[in-house]
């Protein structure tokens, strides 16, 4: 199976009607694909059994393209990827049998593509399934989906304190949902010491919207809307570039478990339980 991806991360299937209708006619014995990764930005991921084969141009090679390659990698991690960079005349094939060493490998090679220090802000998201709960690795996520259940999903307003603070919520963010269209800083990650240069209760109570890294922010909160809507938990993959006290910056890959809890007939207070899996210094 092949799918191009556009420079804007809209996937296509080359060979379906759709495609052809979309893009039109473009010579009896033209290779389109081809010619979209070597000239148009954009990339293919060709799945095998054994491997998946990556075909992309790193000097065209944009951010969005980029993010839908490694959520589509992040959704189903393949045993081998096999990197080739289109218009490198030296070794233009690279084998990976690492998932971790192929997304860094894809984030240098399209440095040649980002201006100067551009890096994207958004993070990439991917939805798991919560069968992935039963194994041994995430046995704090299955410590706190348990303590859910056995709540029955119902808190008090004199418990919010108690969640945010609990070692089996593993000291996650804790947020407000009043009438589930706001998101409200009830309770920062024990992780955080400061939110940039100000103490983390100057923000306590604010909007998502109006925290100064709401471009990474707001997009890691619509599984916190998503959750308080079906009041049904919410297992994520988020890779991110963050910002560490001393400015320095790094991406971290890491699952989080998003729990709701109901606090009245439309009052919701939604839980993260997080769990790292990769940090690597940019």
């Amino acid at each position: 199976m092949e799918i191009l991806i556009a420079p804007n991360g809209r996937t296509w299937d080359p060979h379906s009607n759709t495609f052809s209708k979309y893009f039109g006619f473009f010579g009896k014995n033209a290779d389109f694909v081809a010619h979209s990764v070597q000239n148009l930005g954009f990339a293919t991921i060709a799945t095998f059994p054994r491997y998946t084969h990556i075909r992309f141009q790193p000097r065209l090679f944009p951010t969005a393209c980029l993010q839908r390659v490694i959520e589509i990698l992040l959704s189903r991690p393949p045993p081998c990827i096999v990197l080739e960079r289109i218009g490198s005349l030296f070794a233009p094939l690279e084998v990976l049998q690492n998932l971790n060493d192929a997304l860094a490998r894809l984030r240098a090679l399209q440095a040649e593509t980002l201006a100067g220090d551009e890096l994207p802000a958004a993070p990439t998201i991917v939805t798991l399934s919560l069968d992935r709960l039963r194994d041994s690795k995430r046995a704090s996520l299955q410590r706190a989906f348990a303590a859910w259940r056995q709540a029955r999903a119902h808190i008090t307003t004199r418990n919010v304190t108690e969640i945010a603070t609990s070692p089996v919520f593993g000291g996650g963010a804790l947020a407000w949902m009043p009438g589930r269209d706001r998101c409200l800083i009830e309770a920062w990650p024990q992780t955080y010491e400061k939110y940039g240069d100000s103490p983390l209760d100057n923000f306590l109570g604010c909007d998502v919207r109006d925290l100064p890294d709401a471009a990474y922010i707001v997009p890691t909160t619509r599984g916190y809307f998503a959750a308080a809507s079906s009041q049904e938990p919410r297992l994520e993959l988020i890779e991110a570039l963050m910002t560490s006290n001393d400015g320095t910056r790094f991406w971290c890959r890491y699952e989080r478990l998003v729990l709701p809890w109901r606090a009245g007939a439309s009052d919701d207070f939604v839980c993260s339980v997080p769990l790292v899996r990769l940090v690597r210094r940019c």
